[in-house]
């Protein structure tokens, strides 16, 4: 019912609200779920996986690793402290780059094959390191990463954190429900 002027009356007290806001803020809500979700799986897919612990070869842990866009292979690899390791590397199609922080190391990935040898430090702690790529490589770039196992790390954080990030949006879906459900 309006009056004269196409408007609705309003009741005292209470503001005028459009109807299906509430449906149309629920459903905008669950599209974030379903996007934050999706974006913290699929990180946690692309870096996860098989855990590849190298070949010996005379006395060397030798790791074969290609990059493409946007992964490594393999996907993540195990050392242990003291360790001597061979990385024989090359890109699959663009350059990338082969960084690994805590070895020093910082280098340009090209087709052709490179070999970088490293002792791991035998006093380095047990933990997961990552190896990057440090140059742009496209919109998947920043994704672009492998663990490096060291030894035998106990509780990390990093391993939860999809999960987190989950149960975290749920919860902002819940409340944003809550807040905004119609008021009789």
């Amino acid at each position: 019912m309006s009056d004269v002027n196409g408007k609705r009356p309003e009741a005292p007290g209470k503001a005028y609200t459009l109807p299906g806001i509430s449906l149309v803020i629920a459903v905008l809500a669950l599209i974030a779920v379903v996007l934050v979700t999706g974006m913290a799986y699929g990180v946690l897919r692309m870096t996860g996986g098989e855990v590849d612990e190298g070949v010996f070869k005379d006395g060397v842990r030798e790791f074969e690793i290609s990059g493409g866009q946007w992964s490594y292979k393999p996907k993540s690899m195990k050392v242990e402290p003291g360790d001597r390791v061979r990385f024989v590397i090359s890109s699959r199609d663009i350059t990338h780059g082969f960084a690994i922080n805590e070895l020093g190391i910082n280098r340009p990935l090209y087709p052709q094959k490179q070999t970088i040898e490293v002792v791991i430090p035998a006093d380095m702690d047990d933990a997961t390191h990552t190896l990057y790529c440090s140059i742009f490589c496209g919109i998947g770039h920043p994704y672009m990463k492998a663990p490096i196992i060291v030894g035998e790390p106990g509780f990390e954080i990093g391993k939860f954190l999809p999960y987190a990030a989950s149960l975290a949006t749920l919860g902002l879906f819940a409340a944003s429900i809550m807040v905004w459900r119609p008021r009789r």
